[in-house]
């Protein structure tokens, strides 16, 4: 792309980071210094793709640091602005729970295995530029019982999920836009779909390294593991048509962690790799290295050695387990169909007729109502042509 070309959508956001100032450069090279070429974007289609994709608050700070805000229309500046707020306030009403959780319990919270967005906000700059849903945290399964008194003890209600329940309940502080608070519970391990004795095994636990959250202690994935998790967290979405139906499938935030967490410290991809052989979790971290790739244009330089595994599995972006049984093939390739606003209604479309209504397919309290999505298939083909290219076995 030549200095001085109109940006585009997807040339805007990809050239986000999660340093404001490498955004910014970003930007100057894509698009020349100066206002004039942001004058021409469609700041409407730029806010949604920004809320779907949780970038709310790196968008705004990168607007704040190339200059670029002055060019923007104010009513998408506040929009950004509120968003980014009510990503600090959701973070510290899930803290606000957590640390009466540990008031009661100590021993309990003090053995909980935190990640996504309950750790990885701390690496961000301000939790206001990584929005979070819920707290995500692995309890041992003889733990579950003593786990869901506690949480009944504060009036949540609980609700079931292939890999352990969800909890929902008020916020000790509720503010506008955060009255409640959730915490996924995993059992033994993260995996949704591909739970097996392998890839649910103990080094999920056994391995994880003692922190503090706040001022909580706890126990957090070690860096390898932590990104396997999120890589695998990726394609549990991605490949999943309920999720593109909830705006859920594909979201930019999961791929900066990727690059926030290759960069927040020293990371072996080869052990990355390694770590995905021992859980049996190869071909879903095939597919999500496939998906950074997509997305991002290159592998993060500590995963490069596992370019041969984006390789195999890159066409496989591209596809989606529905409810009914089999698979589809997008008929747009991920890097623009990613930032497409309308892919939910999409999804939709491919329903027969009298059935194009998410609440045909999906309930907020007991999750999918009508059918069985097969998303572990996807990985499973990419699992065997790894073991094609790969010495040993792939799990």
């Amino acid at each position: 792309m030549s200095d001085g070309e109109i940006p585009t959508l997807t040339a805007l956001l990809t050239g986000l980071t999660t340093d404001p100032d490498q955004t910014a450069e970003n930007w100057r090279k894509s698009f020349g210094g100066g206002i004039d070429p942001f004058l021409e974007i469609d700041w409407a289609q730029v806010c949604l793709l920004a809320l779907q994709h949780r970038v709310e608050g790196l968008l705004a700070a990168g607007l704040r640091a190339s200059g670029a805000q002055e060019a923007t229309p104010v009513s998408v500046l506040s929009a950004l602005g509120r968003r980014s707020e009510l990503a600090e306030v959701r973070y510290t009403a899930c803290y606000d729970v957590l640390r009466e959780l540990e008031r009661r319990e100590p021993g309990l919270v003090h053995d909980l295995v935190f990640f996504k967005g309950a750790h990885l906000a701390t690496l961000y700059d301000s939790p206001a530029q990584r929005m979070v849903g819920d707290f995500d945290f692995i309890v041992a399964g003889e733990r579950l019982e003593q786990l869901r008194g506690l949480f009944l003890s504060l009036d949540f209600w609980e609700k079931p999920g292939k890999n352990g329940p969800t909890f929902f309940g008020p916020a000790l502080d509720p503010q506008l836009g955060s009255t409640r608070v959730v915490f996924d519970v995993h059992l033994d391990a993260p995996p949704k779909y591909n739970r097996t004795g392998q890839s649910t095994g103990a080094v999920w636990r056994s391995s994880a390294e003692r922190m503090l959250l706040g001022e909580v202690p706890c126990l957090r994935l070690p860096r390898e593991l932590e990104l396997l998790e999120v890589l695998v967290h990726a394609t549990e979405h991605a490949g999943s048509w309920l999720h593109v139906c909830l705006d859920d499938d594909v979201r930019l935030i999961r791929h900066l962690d990727v690059e926030l967490l290759c960069a927040s410290g020293e990371v072996d991809g080869s052990r990355v790799g390694e770590l995905a052989r021992q859980l049996g979790l190869t071909g879903e971290l095939a597919v999500g290295l496939a998906m950074q790739r997509a997305l991002r244009g290159a592998l993060p330089a500590a995963l490069e050695p596992l370019t041969a595994w984006a390789d195999a599995a890159a066409d496989l972006v591209d596809v989606i387990a529905l409810p009914e049984g089999g698979t589809v093939t997008w008929d747009e390739p991920l890097d623009s169909r990613a930032f497409r606003t309308d892919r939910s209604t999409r999804a939709l479309a491919m329903m027969p007729a009298g059935s194009r209504r998410r609440d045909e397919w999906f309930d907020w309290r007991k999750g999918l109502v009508r059918g069985q999505e097969d998303v572990a298939q996807i990985a499973g083909q990419a699992s065997e042509r790894l073991s094609d290219v790969l010495p040993g076995r792939t799990g």
